[in-house]
């Protein structure tokens, strides 16, 4: 396909965007939490959360207030990449537990009335997996042309100019082929051809194994990344104002290029519909929400959920990644609202890829101790701009960002890009239960995959449950009032432009209901002139007066009215 089906296929998404159905499908505009699986709750005793743990946990989850909940990946893996390097698709890790395991959490998750999805990676594998070793091994094998193989250029390099996510070339030389494999993350990660019906076949049934056992779903990973250009062309050179929402620290030379050619190509659009007809075979459907990222996401994401046959929802980095300043995300929210069909998106501001929302979106609240406001503000926002949302584990207790280190590190990324990146350890450390026992109650072992940082004892689930005006206690508190609220599900939404510098407001409307939120981002009060007077405050934190059509809003409040 041409950068001209790569334009047609937006227009067709942006000019068809639908409107969602009354009652609205469970997911659409649904609260989920990520439970990382690494670092949840270890019951084994080896140092790593494992699936029991999880289902241990679940009372804790559900009385969140959330939807449900998806597990980063605990299939078979060399844990070169945290999981995502998967060498078996339909196993279990042995530290993380059994597939009997699965089946007891997937049937407890439902009796709590919890949906439950799991990550599933469907563009690479692991190079140790069976299907890469038979690839790999000759040019005329079963599975030759399972994964992206080309041969060298005229000079014996890389086949063209693409580079990995994670720093260097995008491609790995293979001797007993005399080729180049295509690996856009680590060198670790082959990525699958999965125009290859007999892949697409294989990776269809990997579904199916986990939906069989009564599955809601998947978040897929990295969607970007299904497919690349048929005839490898070489990426052009990015300017500064065109870089997409990408990771990995200031100078990740992934920032130097147009990723036209390995990311978001429309060759993905015809996999995508394969994917989703497997999702609509169950009764009810499952449900399918990818990960978009590298990319502008913002304006993408129709296309990734435009009618019935490819994704149902997208999430991304966008608000993570793209904006610097608080007008920034004025900006930023107002594109979504135009561009998104309401609960077709989730926000996000954290995972387990980026560092934790309060200390990287809010670090002026947190230099003046004001951390714990600041995250009840976040999390506001979450429950509040128009779509779902997905809450990391952690960010109910207002954890920020430890410093990890150089010794400490694990993760790949960082060591790749060190010092410039510091990487993803420190939003992946344990999660803290009890504080004053062994590894904060997460794990009994004397050497943890990591240890719980000292600034997160004190905030200890067991702490924060005796303090009603705790970051958790809040968490409940607004979770449960959004669900009183099914409005918030589906409702359109306006961004208000004219307000003061540190504020963020909006309005959500549908069927004649309206909700006036407003959040104020700055240490000191702001007066703000709302759309209309008689407005009565539903939700707040903070200090707030209210003046017919004035509002005035304490420092790092929040309101709601109707």
């Amino acid at each position: 396909m041409s950068a001209t089906d790569r334009d047609a296929e937006l227009v067709y998404a942006i000019t068809h965007r639908g409107t969602p159905p009354d009652p609205p499908e469970w997911w659409r505009g649904a609260v989920f939490y990520e439970v990382y699986t690494h670092s949840f709750r270890d019951t084994m005793g080896n140092g790593l959360g494992d699936i029991p743990g999880v289902t241990e946990k679940l009372d804790y989850i559900r009385d969140l207030g959330v939807d449900g909940l998806w597990l980063t990946p605990f299939y078979p893996s060399p844990q070169q990449d945290n999981g995502y390097d998967v060498s078996d698709f339909c196993g279990v890790h042995p530290p993380f537990g059994t597939v009997e395991d699965v089946q007891t959490l997937i049937d407890r998750a439902h009796a709590l009335d919890l949906k439950i999805m799991f990550d599933f990676v469907f563009g690479h594998t692991s190079d140790e997996h069976p299907w890469f070793a038979e690839s790999a091994s000759s040019r005329d094998n079963d599975k030759a042309d399972w994964y992206v193989w080309a041969d060298p250029a005229p000079d014996g390099g890389p086949p063209n100019n693409w580079i990995s996510s994670f720093g260097g070339r995008a491609w790995r030389w293979v001797p007993a082929r005399a080729q180049y494999c295509y690996r856009p993350f680590l060198d670790c990660q082959p990525a699958l051809n999965l125009r290859n019906q007999q892949v697409m076949a294989e990776m269809v049934g990997n579904m199916r194994f986990w939906l069989d056992m009564g599955l809601d779903g998947f978040r897929l990973d990295a969607i970007q990344c299904l497919s690349h250009d048929r005839d490898l062309r070489s990426n052009p050179p990015a300017r500064a104002s065109e870089n997409p929402s990408v990771g990995g620290g200031p100078n990740n030379p992934f920032k130097q290029q147009i990723h036209l050619f390995d990311r978001d190509v429309p060759e993905a659009i015809p996999l995508l519909h394969q994917i989703r007809r497997v999702a609509n075979d169950y009764d009810p459907p499952r449900v399918l929400i990818g990960e978009l990222a590298d990319v502008d996401s913002s304006r993408l994401a129709p296309k990734y959920t435009v009618d019935t046959d490819r994704l149902h929802a997208v999430y991304d980095f966008d608000l993570i990644n793209r904006a610097d300043t608080l007008r920034d995300w004025t900006q930023m929210l107002a594109l979504r609202s135009s561009y998104l069909t309401p609960g077709s998106s989730l926000n996000v501001f954290t995972n387990h890829d980026s560092p934790r929302a309060v200390s990287n979106l809010m670090p002026k609240a947190c230099a003046a101790g004001r951390d714990r406001d600041a995250a009840k503000l976040l999390l506001f926002l979450q429950c509040t701009l128009m779509g779902g949302a997905i809450i990391f584990q952690g960010e109910e207790l207002g954890l920020t960002q430890p410093d990890i280190p150089e010794d400490e590190i694990k993760d790949p990324w960082a060591k790749a890009l060190w010092p410039d990146f510091q990487g993803r350890d420190g939003v992946r450390c344990p999660l803290p239960w009890v504080r004053g026992e062994k590894n904060c109650g997460f794990s009994t072992s004397d050497s943890p995959w990591h240890r719980v940082p000292e600034e997160h004892h004190d905030r200890s689930v067991d702490q924060q449950e005796r303090d009603p005006d705790s970051v958790l206690a809040f968490t409940r508190r607004v979770l449960r009032w959004r669900r009183s609220l099914p409005m918030l599900r589906t409702a359109a939404e306006h961004i208000l432009a004219d307000t003061p510098l540190k504020v963020i407001a909006f309005q959500r409307e549908k069927a004649g209901q309206a909700l006036v939120c407003a959040a104020n981002f700055g240490l000191e009060a702001a007066k703000i002139t709302l759309p209309r007077s008689s407005l009565t405050p539903q939700f707040s934190h903070g200090e707030f007066t209210l003046d017919a059509d004035h509002l005035t809003l304490g420092p790092l409040a929040v309101i709601a009215l109707s």
